[in-house]
């Protein structure tokens, strides 16, 4: 399946925050490379890359239920169920385990019709981006971004928003990858626990 880098924008901005937060220039030469990635910055987006690729899938498959040629039949979401369900409970989610859970949703568990459903919806979803990229001009703040599900700040699923919102005392600049799941908790997460009551019908 072709898969839209459609989250890497918010991870460079994300990891731009917490290093300026940190009191560090993206690469390390002052504000006029606020641009630049460091090989710290492209390491961490590419160890978190999976994980967001999950979760852009987990967003997506409630659409595919508003289709009857698409949607999941009942074996398929006796599959899926126990996979949400681990990603729910975990304390993090790593690299390692969304490429396991990638492998068995998108290889094994959907069919060619429904996987072809699932690659437009992700055009769809990167086209709205630069759609909401090219209104908002350089007006680049928390309005103007797309959600992450569970990722800090208010642009990134609103757990904790530039009010100190949510989880309080973990600021930006303390972002850790190892200790983030997006399934865990948050509106995304939410969304997520009605797309479970769903499935659970089938």
């Amino acid at each position: 399946m072709t898969r839209i880098n459609f989250f890497a924008p918010i991870v460079l901005a994300l990891l731009a925050t917490a290093t300026a937060q940190s009191g560090q220039t993206p690469g390390g030469q002052g504000q006029g490379a606020g641009r630049a990635l460091s090989p710290e910055m492209r390491a961490r987006m590419a160890q978190m890359q999976p994980v967001m690729d999950l979760a852009q899938d987990l967003r997506l498959l409630p659409e595919l239920e508003k289709n009857k040629a698409t949607a999941l039949t009942g074996a398929q979401a006796k599959q899926l169920l126990p996979i949400i369900a681990t990603l729910q409970k975990a304390r993090a989610v790593t690299a390692a385990d969304a490429r396991k859970y990638l492998a068995q949703i998108e290889d094994k568990l959907l069919n060619d019709r429904q996987l072809t459903a699932l690659d437009s919806l992700h055009l769809q979803a990167e086209e709205a981006r630069e759609a909401r990229r090219t209104q908002g001009g350089q007006r680049q703040g928390a309005q103007g971004l797309p959600r992450l599900p569970g990722m800090p700040g208010a642009a990134f699923g609103g757990r904790q928003g530039a009010q100190g919102q949510g989880n309080q005392a973990r600021p930006a600049g303390a972002f850790d990858p190892a200790n983030f799941n997006p399934f865990k908790a948050g509106r995304d997460a939410d969304a997520l626990k009605a797309y479970v009551a769903t499935l659970q019908k089938k």
